[in-house]
């Protein structure tokens, strides 16, 4: 092994230290959230994100791009290695070496950038502080009159929109319309002040394989290496734009999951597009009324009759959508959200979606 290449792998090392450079940091950004949100959420975060050049392509998602090619790469870079292994005899303990250490490299780089250009984003206040909203005890009360305020509202706004023959909405906008919307609908709530909002910048992209991304059970993505967000455009209409609007919040640097939900709802509802506020609805009404089907049963069958025919057809469109890509494909990838999102304080895990009931509650109190 020549003393040039032991030195250089030696300084390669350094690089390393980035995992537990990185892994100190969210330490202390977790502990300190005060600090990471005037610091970092309200300060770094806007600017470093504002670089990130792939997110003003409107229609091309290289995160799409580098999920289906990635694999193909590496598998290739991985056979043709073990390849020369076999072929060159020489120094192979060196080489595996420096493999090993070239991995170890990439994954510390990664995961550096990766807090860097959005995750300390997951340890910064709560939207609730952020929005000075009041901490209310969540009763079965403050539950049941949110839902029954939220099938009045949702069947209201159906109500100004059209539906197909078979009672269903009808064909909701186009990618093209869905991105003004979403860009639009951000716009004026950061008009109206709606706190944590730092105004749109680039588009929120259609998945060309969005069926793929149904079969795991996956509506949108957002990726913060490239800035992108991405959404499902093969999902049911109802829920497109408050998917849209859910993966800009992430955008916008919220990246907790109940958070982002609740965002989506807050920039739907207060829109002036009549199909994302029913959109928005009728993301709140399932959870809401989710969450009231645990706690008081009679309760959820009682409101659940209240559905207009064309929302409850609308619902049940949805349910079977995803019926048909039930499987292992889509537990194990559920699994895996689940694992990723505990790993990042949402001791919830994909459960944490529906938390942003509580958020709404405490908005209806404000």
């Amino acid at each position: 092994m020549p003393k040039t290449i032991t030195k250089k792998y030696l300084l390669n090392m350094l690089w390393l230290l980035f995992i537990p450079g990185t892994l100190l940091s969210t330490f202390f950004a977790q502990n300190n959230p005060g600090f990471t949100e005037s610091a970092y959420s309200e300060a770094v975060y806007p600017v470093v994100s504002m670089l990130l050049p792939f997110q003003y392509l409107p229609f091309f998602s290289f995160f799409e791009a580098l999920l289906l090619a990635g694999p193909v790469v590496l598998i290739i870079y991985f056979v043709r290695f073990i390849m020369r292994l076999v072929r060159i005899k020489e120094d192979r303990t060196w080489r595996v070496l420096s493999l090993a250490q070239r991995v170890g490299i990439v994954l510390a780089v990664g995961m550096f950038l990766f807090y860097l250009l959005w995750g300390y984003n997951y340890y910064r206040q709560p939207y609730s502080v952020i929005a000075a909203l009041p901490d209310v005890r969540i009763t079965s009360s403050e539950l049941y009159a949110l839902c029954d305020e939220l099938v009045k509202d949702t069947n209201d706004a159906r109500s100004k929109l059209p539906s197909k023959s078979d009672g269903t909405l009808a064909t909701g906008p186009s990618v093209s319309e869905l991105q003004v919307m979403g860009r639009l609908a951000y716009e004026k709530a950061l008009s109206d002040g709606v706190p944590g909002v730092i105004g749109v910048k680039g588009y929120a992209k259609p998945l060309l394989s969005s069926r793929i991304f149904s079969y795991m059970g996956i509506s949108g993505v957002y990726f913060p290496y490239t800035g992108e967000s991405n959404f499902n455009n093969d999902i049911p209409d109802p829920s497109r734009g408050s998917v849209v609007c859910h993966e800009i919040a992430h955008r916008q640097g919220f990246a907790r999951e109940d958070e982002a939900n609740f965002l989506s709802y807050l920039i739907c509802v207060n829109s002036d597009d009549d199909y994302l506020r029913y959109s928005g609805y009728f993301l709140a009404l399932e959870h809401a009324m989710s969450r009231l089907s645990r706690a008081d049963r009679a309760a959820y069958i009682e409101l659940r009759s209240l559905y207009s025919a064309e929302v409850a057809s609308d619902i049940n469109t949805k349910q079977a959508y995803w019926r048909m890509f039930e499987g292992r494909v889509e537990e194990r990838v559920t699994q895996l959200n689940d694992d990723y999102l505990r790993a990042q304080n949402q001791i919830d895990g994909v459960e944490s979606y529906g938390r942003m009931v509580d958020l709404m509650i405490m908005l209806r109190n404000k």
